[in-house]
């Protein structure tokens, strides 16, 4: 003897629902990014005044994926390979500090921003 059992079942997706959830957790980890790039890249910064590091903060678009260093020296400064910059006010100091930041804390950024994806996906 066989037993034939038979069942119908349905799921019904939010797929708008999804979406908002998705855009709202990317929108968190493009934040987490922004503030963290900053953070580490002014790390390296050279500083005299504090002004370039200010500029970064006050100009940049965080959660935009735009960062900005606003002064009129800040080019110079960050292609400047031939500056000797002091290291009395900040020791870490170099050129190409986004490229000094990224290359020792890229997998860093990336983690935290998969971790900040997945918490607030969560939350809904």
């Amino acid at each position: 003897m066989i037993a034939l059992i038979t069942f119908n079942s349905s799921v019904n997706i939010n797929t708008a629902q999804l979406r908002r959830r998705a855009n709202a957790a990317l929108q968190a980890s493009q934040i987490q990014l922004d503030n963290d790039v900053l953070k580490d890249s002014n790390y390296y910064i050279p500083k005299d005044t504090g002004n370039l590091e200010q500029s970064s903060i006050h100009s940049s678009i965080v959660g935009s994926g735009v960062l900005y260093w606003n002064t009129p020296y800040a080019r110079k400064v960050y292609y400047g390979s031939t500056i000797n910059f002091s290291k009395d006010r900040n020791p870490n100091a170099r050129h190409l500090w986004f490229e000094a930041a990224k290359a020792s804390k890229k997998e860093g950024w990336i983690q935290e921003m998969k971790n900040k994806y997945r918490e607030r996906f969560n939350q809904g």
